[in-house]
């Protein structure tokens, strides 16, 4: 017991359970889990803890005002100790559950970036979309999807933005331009993230910023993270270029794929984010090549070109993993006997408690597990088959 007392993810949980308050809003909710016996969920714990010092870099702000008033929710939110707290663990939290792509090496950025694009562009048909086609309980499936991709995509941008603050010349402006255009230019209903909301709402989801934080899975956050890691450390500059870089151009593809597919097989859903991105990334990836890349490495040399080399690397990795992961729950949720699919009924509260596919499952015969917005196992022994990273709630 004296372990777990003095263990700082299981302090950090109290304070952020604290600081949240019993009942507290979407935007206020700064709650993680807490370890306990079950090792297996540590790297999960983490991630959500990291995931918490990422989003106490920038303002939340609930719909509308919390009982007792937005003020002291607020202020207890963005306290000092809660901060301090964060900020102490943030650097350890880095280091261990970060892996940054190696220095590049002497490669032509030039012929890097043409490969690059001819590789995104040709590429066989998104691996998800192409499995949902295919699908039975194509709603659910991609319910779960939406409620993954939710931790960046309801506040999109707010990452890239810490990129664009200082003061290095002109490709700053052309990265500000990219910016904007996520922020809808100033039109709040063209809001990357406004058009992601309602694509949720299309699917009968919440659309409240860390509505659905309980059923993010360790592969959700680990692409969060990666992405603020890039972003909310300065060091990163060049490689949050090679990040744009390659995001934008994949963007492309992916978001196109889904276009296609919601049109298709769910004619009534707001496809506005999809068929936007698909668009206004082609113009992107020029600005992101001839604006930032060129010149920087004009300016600065080969080095420089590594650096950006190894941040689009980094991202193609990491979208990777996380859309190998995706893919693999839903299969193995499709293969689950018994399995019924449907959404969580309640997102953040009487949270049951997680498991993921190495917990000790023998014990909890005849529980029933809720994997994210897929559905629920009526055999928790049949989380085992899933993908490492899975986290499944008892169902209380």
């Amino acid at each position: 017991m004296d372990a777990v007392i003095h263990d700082p993810l299981a302090s950090l949980a109290a304070a952020l359970a604290e600081a949240s308050g019993s009942t507290p809003s979407a935007a206020f909710d700064g709650r993680i889990d807490m370890v306990g016996e079950d090792a297996s969920l540590a790297t999960f714990v983490k991630h959500q803890a990291l995931m918490r010092c990422y989003q106490a870099r920038y303002v939340l702000l609930p719909g509308e005002a919390p009982p007792g008033g937005v003020l002291a929710a607020m202020q207890a939110q963005y306290g000092e100790p809660r901060l301090a707290m964060l900020a102490g663990l943030r650097p350890s939290l880095e280091r261990e559950l970060i892996a940054p792509a190696p220095p590049g090496g002497e490669g032509d950025v030039a012929a890097y970036v043409e490969t690059m694009l001819h590789e995104i562009r040709s590429a066989p048909e998104n691996a998800f979309t192409a499995f949902l086609a295919h699908a039975d309980h194509q709603a659910d499936h991609y319910r779960n999807f939406l409620v993954q991709s939710s931790p960046d995509l309801l506040a999109e941008a707010s990452a890239s933005a810490l990129g664009v603050v200082g003061e290095y010349g002109e490709p700053q402006s052309a990265l500000f331009r990219i910016l904007i255009d996520e922020f809808g230019y100033g039109a709040h209903g063209k809001k990357h993230s406004v058009l992601y909301r309602a694509t949720m709402r299309s699917f009968g989801l919440d659309d409240a910023y860390n509505g659905y934080w309980p059923w993010f899975d360790t592969e959700a956050l680990t692409l969060h993270n990666a992405i603020h890691w890039l972003f909310q450390n300065p060091r990163n500059f060049f490689r949050q270029v090679g990040f744009l870089l390659y995001a934008e151009t994949a963007y492309q593809r992916s978001t196109e794929a889904h276009h296609r597919y919601l049109r298709q097989f769910h004619p009534d859903a707001d496809v506005r984010y999809f068929g936007e991105h698909a668009h206004i990334d082609l113009h992107h990836t020029r600005m992101v090549i001839d604006e930032a890349v060129t010149p920087l490495v004009a300016r600065f040399g080969q080095e420089v070109g590594a650096e950006i080399v190894a941040g689009a690397e980094f991202t193609k990795a990491a979208f990777a993993r996380a859309d190998e992961h995706l893919l693999g729950v839903s299969r193995a949720f499709a293969a689950a006997d018994g399995a019924t699919f449907g959404p969580p009924s309640c997102a953040r509260e009487r949270l049951g408690r997680p498991l993921t596919p190495g917990s000790d499952l023998a014990g909890l015969v005849g529980a029933r597990i809720q994997v994210g917005a897929l559905g629920q196992l009526n055999d928790a022994r049949d989380l085992a088959a899933f993908p490492p990273g899975t986290i499944g709630r008892v169902v209380t």
